[in-house]
């Protein structure tokens, strides 16, 4: 647990590909089921054709979307969308004739689907094969998560497109070439949870609509360029946000200003701003009740008294060297149970 690498997150799990095999036989079961429930039905109905034909037309709307389990299929439109990325990525894995032998993409690894057969989940990664996200990605409107890891060349902007995406929870794009502006259509997802863009060429400033966002989890926008004041985060669902405290990375960009009093009233479990030009009081993270159990601010110019500050009951780690922070430490300091610890290079005059 250092500043400068990433902390804990929930991590991405590939979906692991289905034989064929193994979903002939779901579809025989599925098939067998339906024959035995229609056969005990029709015992029961006996004489009663109006009733019967009710009873299966029900069973058959709650159990017809079961096929695209067991099947593997998706929906036509989801599938061409996911073939169109697949092959501008150069096919890794083979995953695009894994998808045409099989005649369907639902268990296919990296992708995943609703029980009506429509994608919810797609993951990308490893290929060094030029790149860019198409805008048909906005085409995938139940997505629920979507993520492009380790793509060198994974060049351009984040698409438009992505903004209708109104079922998305997760944005992952890491350890990619992406380059522009993160774009201020993010705040109007209001179901976004996670912005990972971090290791990328992202320049400007973070988007002010961001603070929009009622469910915010997650904002990892480390390893950039970016410049520019952090914005206030305001509108979190306060009963969410208890629940689900922010961990929050921006460490090494070029970001100014102060840090957002909102984050001294809102719960925090990490945050990481080491390495920009951050300044004046930070002071009010601090706190016996705050929910913080990592907090790094070093190589910033925050300047303030530590004399009175409170450590808070759970946290684990405290690096705030490298800036113009002055007073004493409190004997406080010296009865938590850090993890890790480094005042140095500071105004600090000893302990009090």
């Amino acid at each position: 647990m250092q500043c400068g690498i990433r902390g804990p997150y929930l991590p991405i799990v590939a979906m692991q590909t289905i034989s064929i095999k193994e979903r002939t036989n779901g579809i025989w079961l599925f098939i067998g089921s339906i024959l035995i429930i229609t056969l005990l039905m029709s015992k029961l109905y006996m004489g009663k054709p109006f009733c019967l034909l009710g009873a299966l037309g029900i069973i058959f709307s709650f159990t017809f979307p079961m096929f695209h389990l067991v099947s593997g299929d998706c929906d036509p439109n989801d599938k061409e969308i996911l073939l169109q990325i697949q092959a501008s990525l150069g096919n890794p894995q083979k995953l695009v004739d894994n998808w045409q032998l099989e005649g369907g993409c639902c268990k296919s690894w990296g992708v995943e689907c609703n029980d009506i057969g429509r994608v919810r989940y797609f993951f990308a990664s490893f290929s060094d094969h030029p790149f860019q996200i198409p805008p048909s990605v906005g085409g995938l409107e139940y997505l629920e998560y979507m993520a492009f890891s380790d793509l060198p060349n994974l060049v351009g902007s984040i698409p438009d497109t992505v903004a209708t995406l109104s079922h998305l929870q997760t944005l992952r794009i890491s350890n990619c070439r992406l380059s522009g502006q993160i774009p201020s259509f993010l705040g109007q997802i209001k179901s976004l949870q996670t912005i990972d863009l971090n290791t990328n060429n992202l320049s400007g400033s973070i988007p002010s609509s961001l603070s929009q966002l009622k469910y915010l989890t997650q904002l990892a926008l480390s390893n950039n360029k970016l410049t520019g004041p952090i914005p206030e985060l305001r509108s979190l669902d306060p009963s969410f946000n208890k629940q689900n405290p922010l961990y929050i990375w921006l460490y090494f960009n070029n970001l100014s200003g102060t840090i957002p009093k909102s984050f001294g009233n809102i719960s925090i479990e990490w945050l990481d701003v080491a390495g920009n030009k951050l300044t004046e009081d930070a002071s009010f993270l601090f706190g016996h009740d705050k929910a913080i159990r990592f907090l790094c601010l070093s190589r910033n110019q925050f300047s303030f008294d530590l004399s009175n500050v409170t450590v808070p009951q759970f946290m684990e780690g405290l690096l705030i060297n490298d800036n113009k922070i002055y007073g004493c430490i409190p004997e406080s300091f010296n009865r938590a149970a850090f993890d890790q610890f480094d005042v140095s290079n500071n105004l600090l005059r000893g302990s009090c």
